[in-house]
């Protein structure tokens, strides 16, 4: 084997737990995979699966809230992105640079760096500007908030984003 076929760590994926800094950043990436399969198939059963999930751990109301968000937010990049788009199956332990960047973004809407969150959509898409995406990520940073404190209370003892599965 040749030192240039050997693997290196840059080229290791990362995992969700290394990414997600929250419960909540979990359950959105579980759900945009989902929902992402769902339209890669056609198959009405990964969209109720992602709702399924999210109704389990935060009920009916706010699990709904919450993969309406996530849609409107794949509805968005699928929209305004220039090239393909790259996902791992929901319960998978790695990501991929694409999710490392939709995470990402999600963060800045969750802490409200707006100018950050407008740049960064724009990166992501692959344009100078992504007015659809910034805006559904706004729409819904509140609702993973929400979620955020209903899945990781302050009193628990399981370490901030460790896998939900």
């Amino acid at each position: 084997m040749s030192a240039s076929s050997i693997p290196s760590v840059h080229d290791r994926m990362p995992k969700v737990a290394e990414i997600c800094a929250d419960d909540a950043d979990v359950l959105a990436l579980s759900v945009a995979r989902f929902v992402a399969s769902g339209y890669m198939t056609s198959d009405v059963a990964c969209w109720d699966a992602a709702f399924d999930g999210a109704e389990r751990l935060l009920g009916a109301a706010e699990g709904g809230r919450l993969v309406s968000g996530i849609v409107g937010i794949l509805r968005a990049l699928r929209a305004e992105r220039e090239g393909d788009w790259s996902f791992m199956p929901a319960t998978c332990c790695r990501v991929t640079e694409n999710e490392c960047a939709l995470v990402a973004l999600i963060r800045r809407g969750r802490c409200r760096h707006w100018e950050a969150l407008r740049r960064d959509a724009a990166a992501l898409t692959g344009r100078a500007d992504a007015p659809r995406l910034a805006a559904a990520i706004r729409d819904a940073a509140e609702t993973i908030n929400a979620a955020a404190s209903r899945l990781q209370p302050a009193s628990a003892s399981r370490p901030l984003g460790a896998p939900l599965h």
